[in-house]
């Protein structure tokens, strides 16, 4: 327990210390690996049409090969992507994802794993999983994650599965942070395991690494209801989420209400299981209404970071949205935060910079579009937006 309390303390101070040097561990320094690969993926970026993106190394790329035949009949239907590449650790996705894998296609859902590869402390690697969502979320800002824990490894557990364990622990945490974007957490690892819980069965992963048809189906069975969920809902509400799910089956139910919406009868469904008599119940309740006000205090937080930026329009976005999560009095600060947001002339810019936003990747060299940022920028030569307005020219 208290390595792992050590480990968030450190992958949180880490992040911050990184932020603020402009340097972090080898896990977040992008890195260029199988320039072939990244050419291919780069063509299928190009062509666009991809609603389903999968990003990540060996065990991603296998949907190819072992898992080719689960992979059509699952994910088909739902113009997937592979950009898994064998080897491949967090620095190289870092770099694949800065260098235009990601530009032409709008993906409705990212499924991301990486990780097992590093051979980093574990807040190092899970630092390294938070920069590849940063950086997907800010060129895709609409697409939702669904992140995976790094599936257990070697035949009995050793220092390397311990280790992702530790990584697990901590993006788990990644779910609900909104700078990351909508992120959803599910570790299905144990699916893999037999039935001591323990061992790792050659029949699923025969070098105990890299699943097999079989395991590439245990896979495809154990997402395919989130990935239909998380592509075909789109509420535009912000909702916490609980990784993993409460252990108490009445505490679990509420959990996935709140899920669908209803985070105002869940939260009062819970505030009455606190007072239960079964003290686990009990406390699984007061465990997730502390989860709720954690959440809740982040998404505060971020808004409050964004106003600070500039960002108005994002930091009205949230709170538009937020209003919508709640209902009645708790909804009402959100709300006025929203109307006020949109007085700030800054909101107008911000508007008007979507719009240049917008346009795709591969007509941003166009000189029309350069003009067109030209003009934007004599408007509007200073502030956030101006600055993000000249990223989009210069390519920084």
């Amino acid at each position: 327990m208290l390595r792992m309390l050590l480990s968030s303390i450190l992958l949180a101070l880490g992040f911050r210390e990184a932020e603020a040097q402009g340097k972090g561990p080898n896990t977040t320094i992008p890195v260029q690996k199988d320039p072939n690969r990244h050419e291919e993926f780069l063509k299928v970026a190009k062509a666009g049409g991809v609603d389903l993106l999968f990003v990540g190394d060996s065990i991603t790329d296998g949907w190819r090969g072992g898992g080719k035949a689960v992979w059509d009949k699952t994910f088909g239907p739902f113009k997937p992507a592979n950009f898994g590449i064998g080897g491949d650790r967090t620095e190289h996705v870092i770099w694949r994802m800065r260098n235009g894998e990601l530009e032409g296609i709008q993906p409705k859902l990212v499924v991301l794993m990486i990780g097992t590869n590093n051979g980093d402390p574990a807040p190092d690697v899970a630092l390294g999983v938070k920069t590849i969502l940063q950086d997907i979320h800010e060129r895709v800002p609409k697409a939702k994650f669904l992140l995976l824990g790094i599936f257990p490894r070697s035949e009995k557990p050793d220092g390397a599965r311990k280790k992702n364990e530790e990584v697990n622990i901590l993006i788990s945490k990644f779910a609900g942070d909104l700078s990351l974007g909508r992120v959803s957490y599910m570790d299905i690892g144990a699916k893999f395991l037999a039935a001591d819980g323990t061992t790792l069965p050659k029949d699923i992963m025969p070098d105990f690494l890299h699943p097999n048809e079989k395991g590439y189906q245990i896979w495809a069975d154990a997402i395919i209801e989130k990935v239909k969920q998380l592509m075909t809902e789109d509420s535009g509400k912000p909702l916490p989420s609980f990784s993993p799910p409460s252990p108490v089956a009445k505490v679990a139910k509420i959990e996935e209400s709140i899920a669908a919406g209803k985070l105002d009868a869940g939260t009062k469904a819970l505030e009455k299981l606190k007072e239960d008599k079964d003290a686990k119940t009990a406390e699984a309740a007061k465990a997730d209404l502390a989860a709720i006000e954690k959440w809740k205090t982040s998404v505060d937080a971020e808004i409050a970071r964004l106003k600070e930026t500039g960002d108005v329009v994002l930091a009205a976005d949230i709170c538009t949205a937020m209003s919508t999560t709640y209902t009645g009095d708790a909804a009402k600060p959100y709300k006025d935060q929203s109307e006020e947001l949109k007085k700030d002339p800054a909101y107008k810019v911000g508007k008007e910079y979507q719009k240049l936003q917008a346009h795709p990747a591969e007509q941003r060299k166009d000189p029309r579009f350069v003009k067109l940022v030209e003009a934007f920028l004599k408007k509007n030569p200073e502030g956030y937006y101006a600055k993000a307005a000249q990223a989009l020219i210069s390519g920084k």
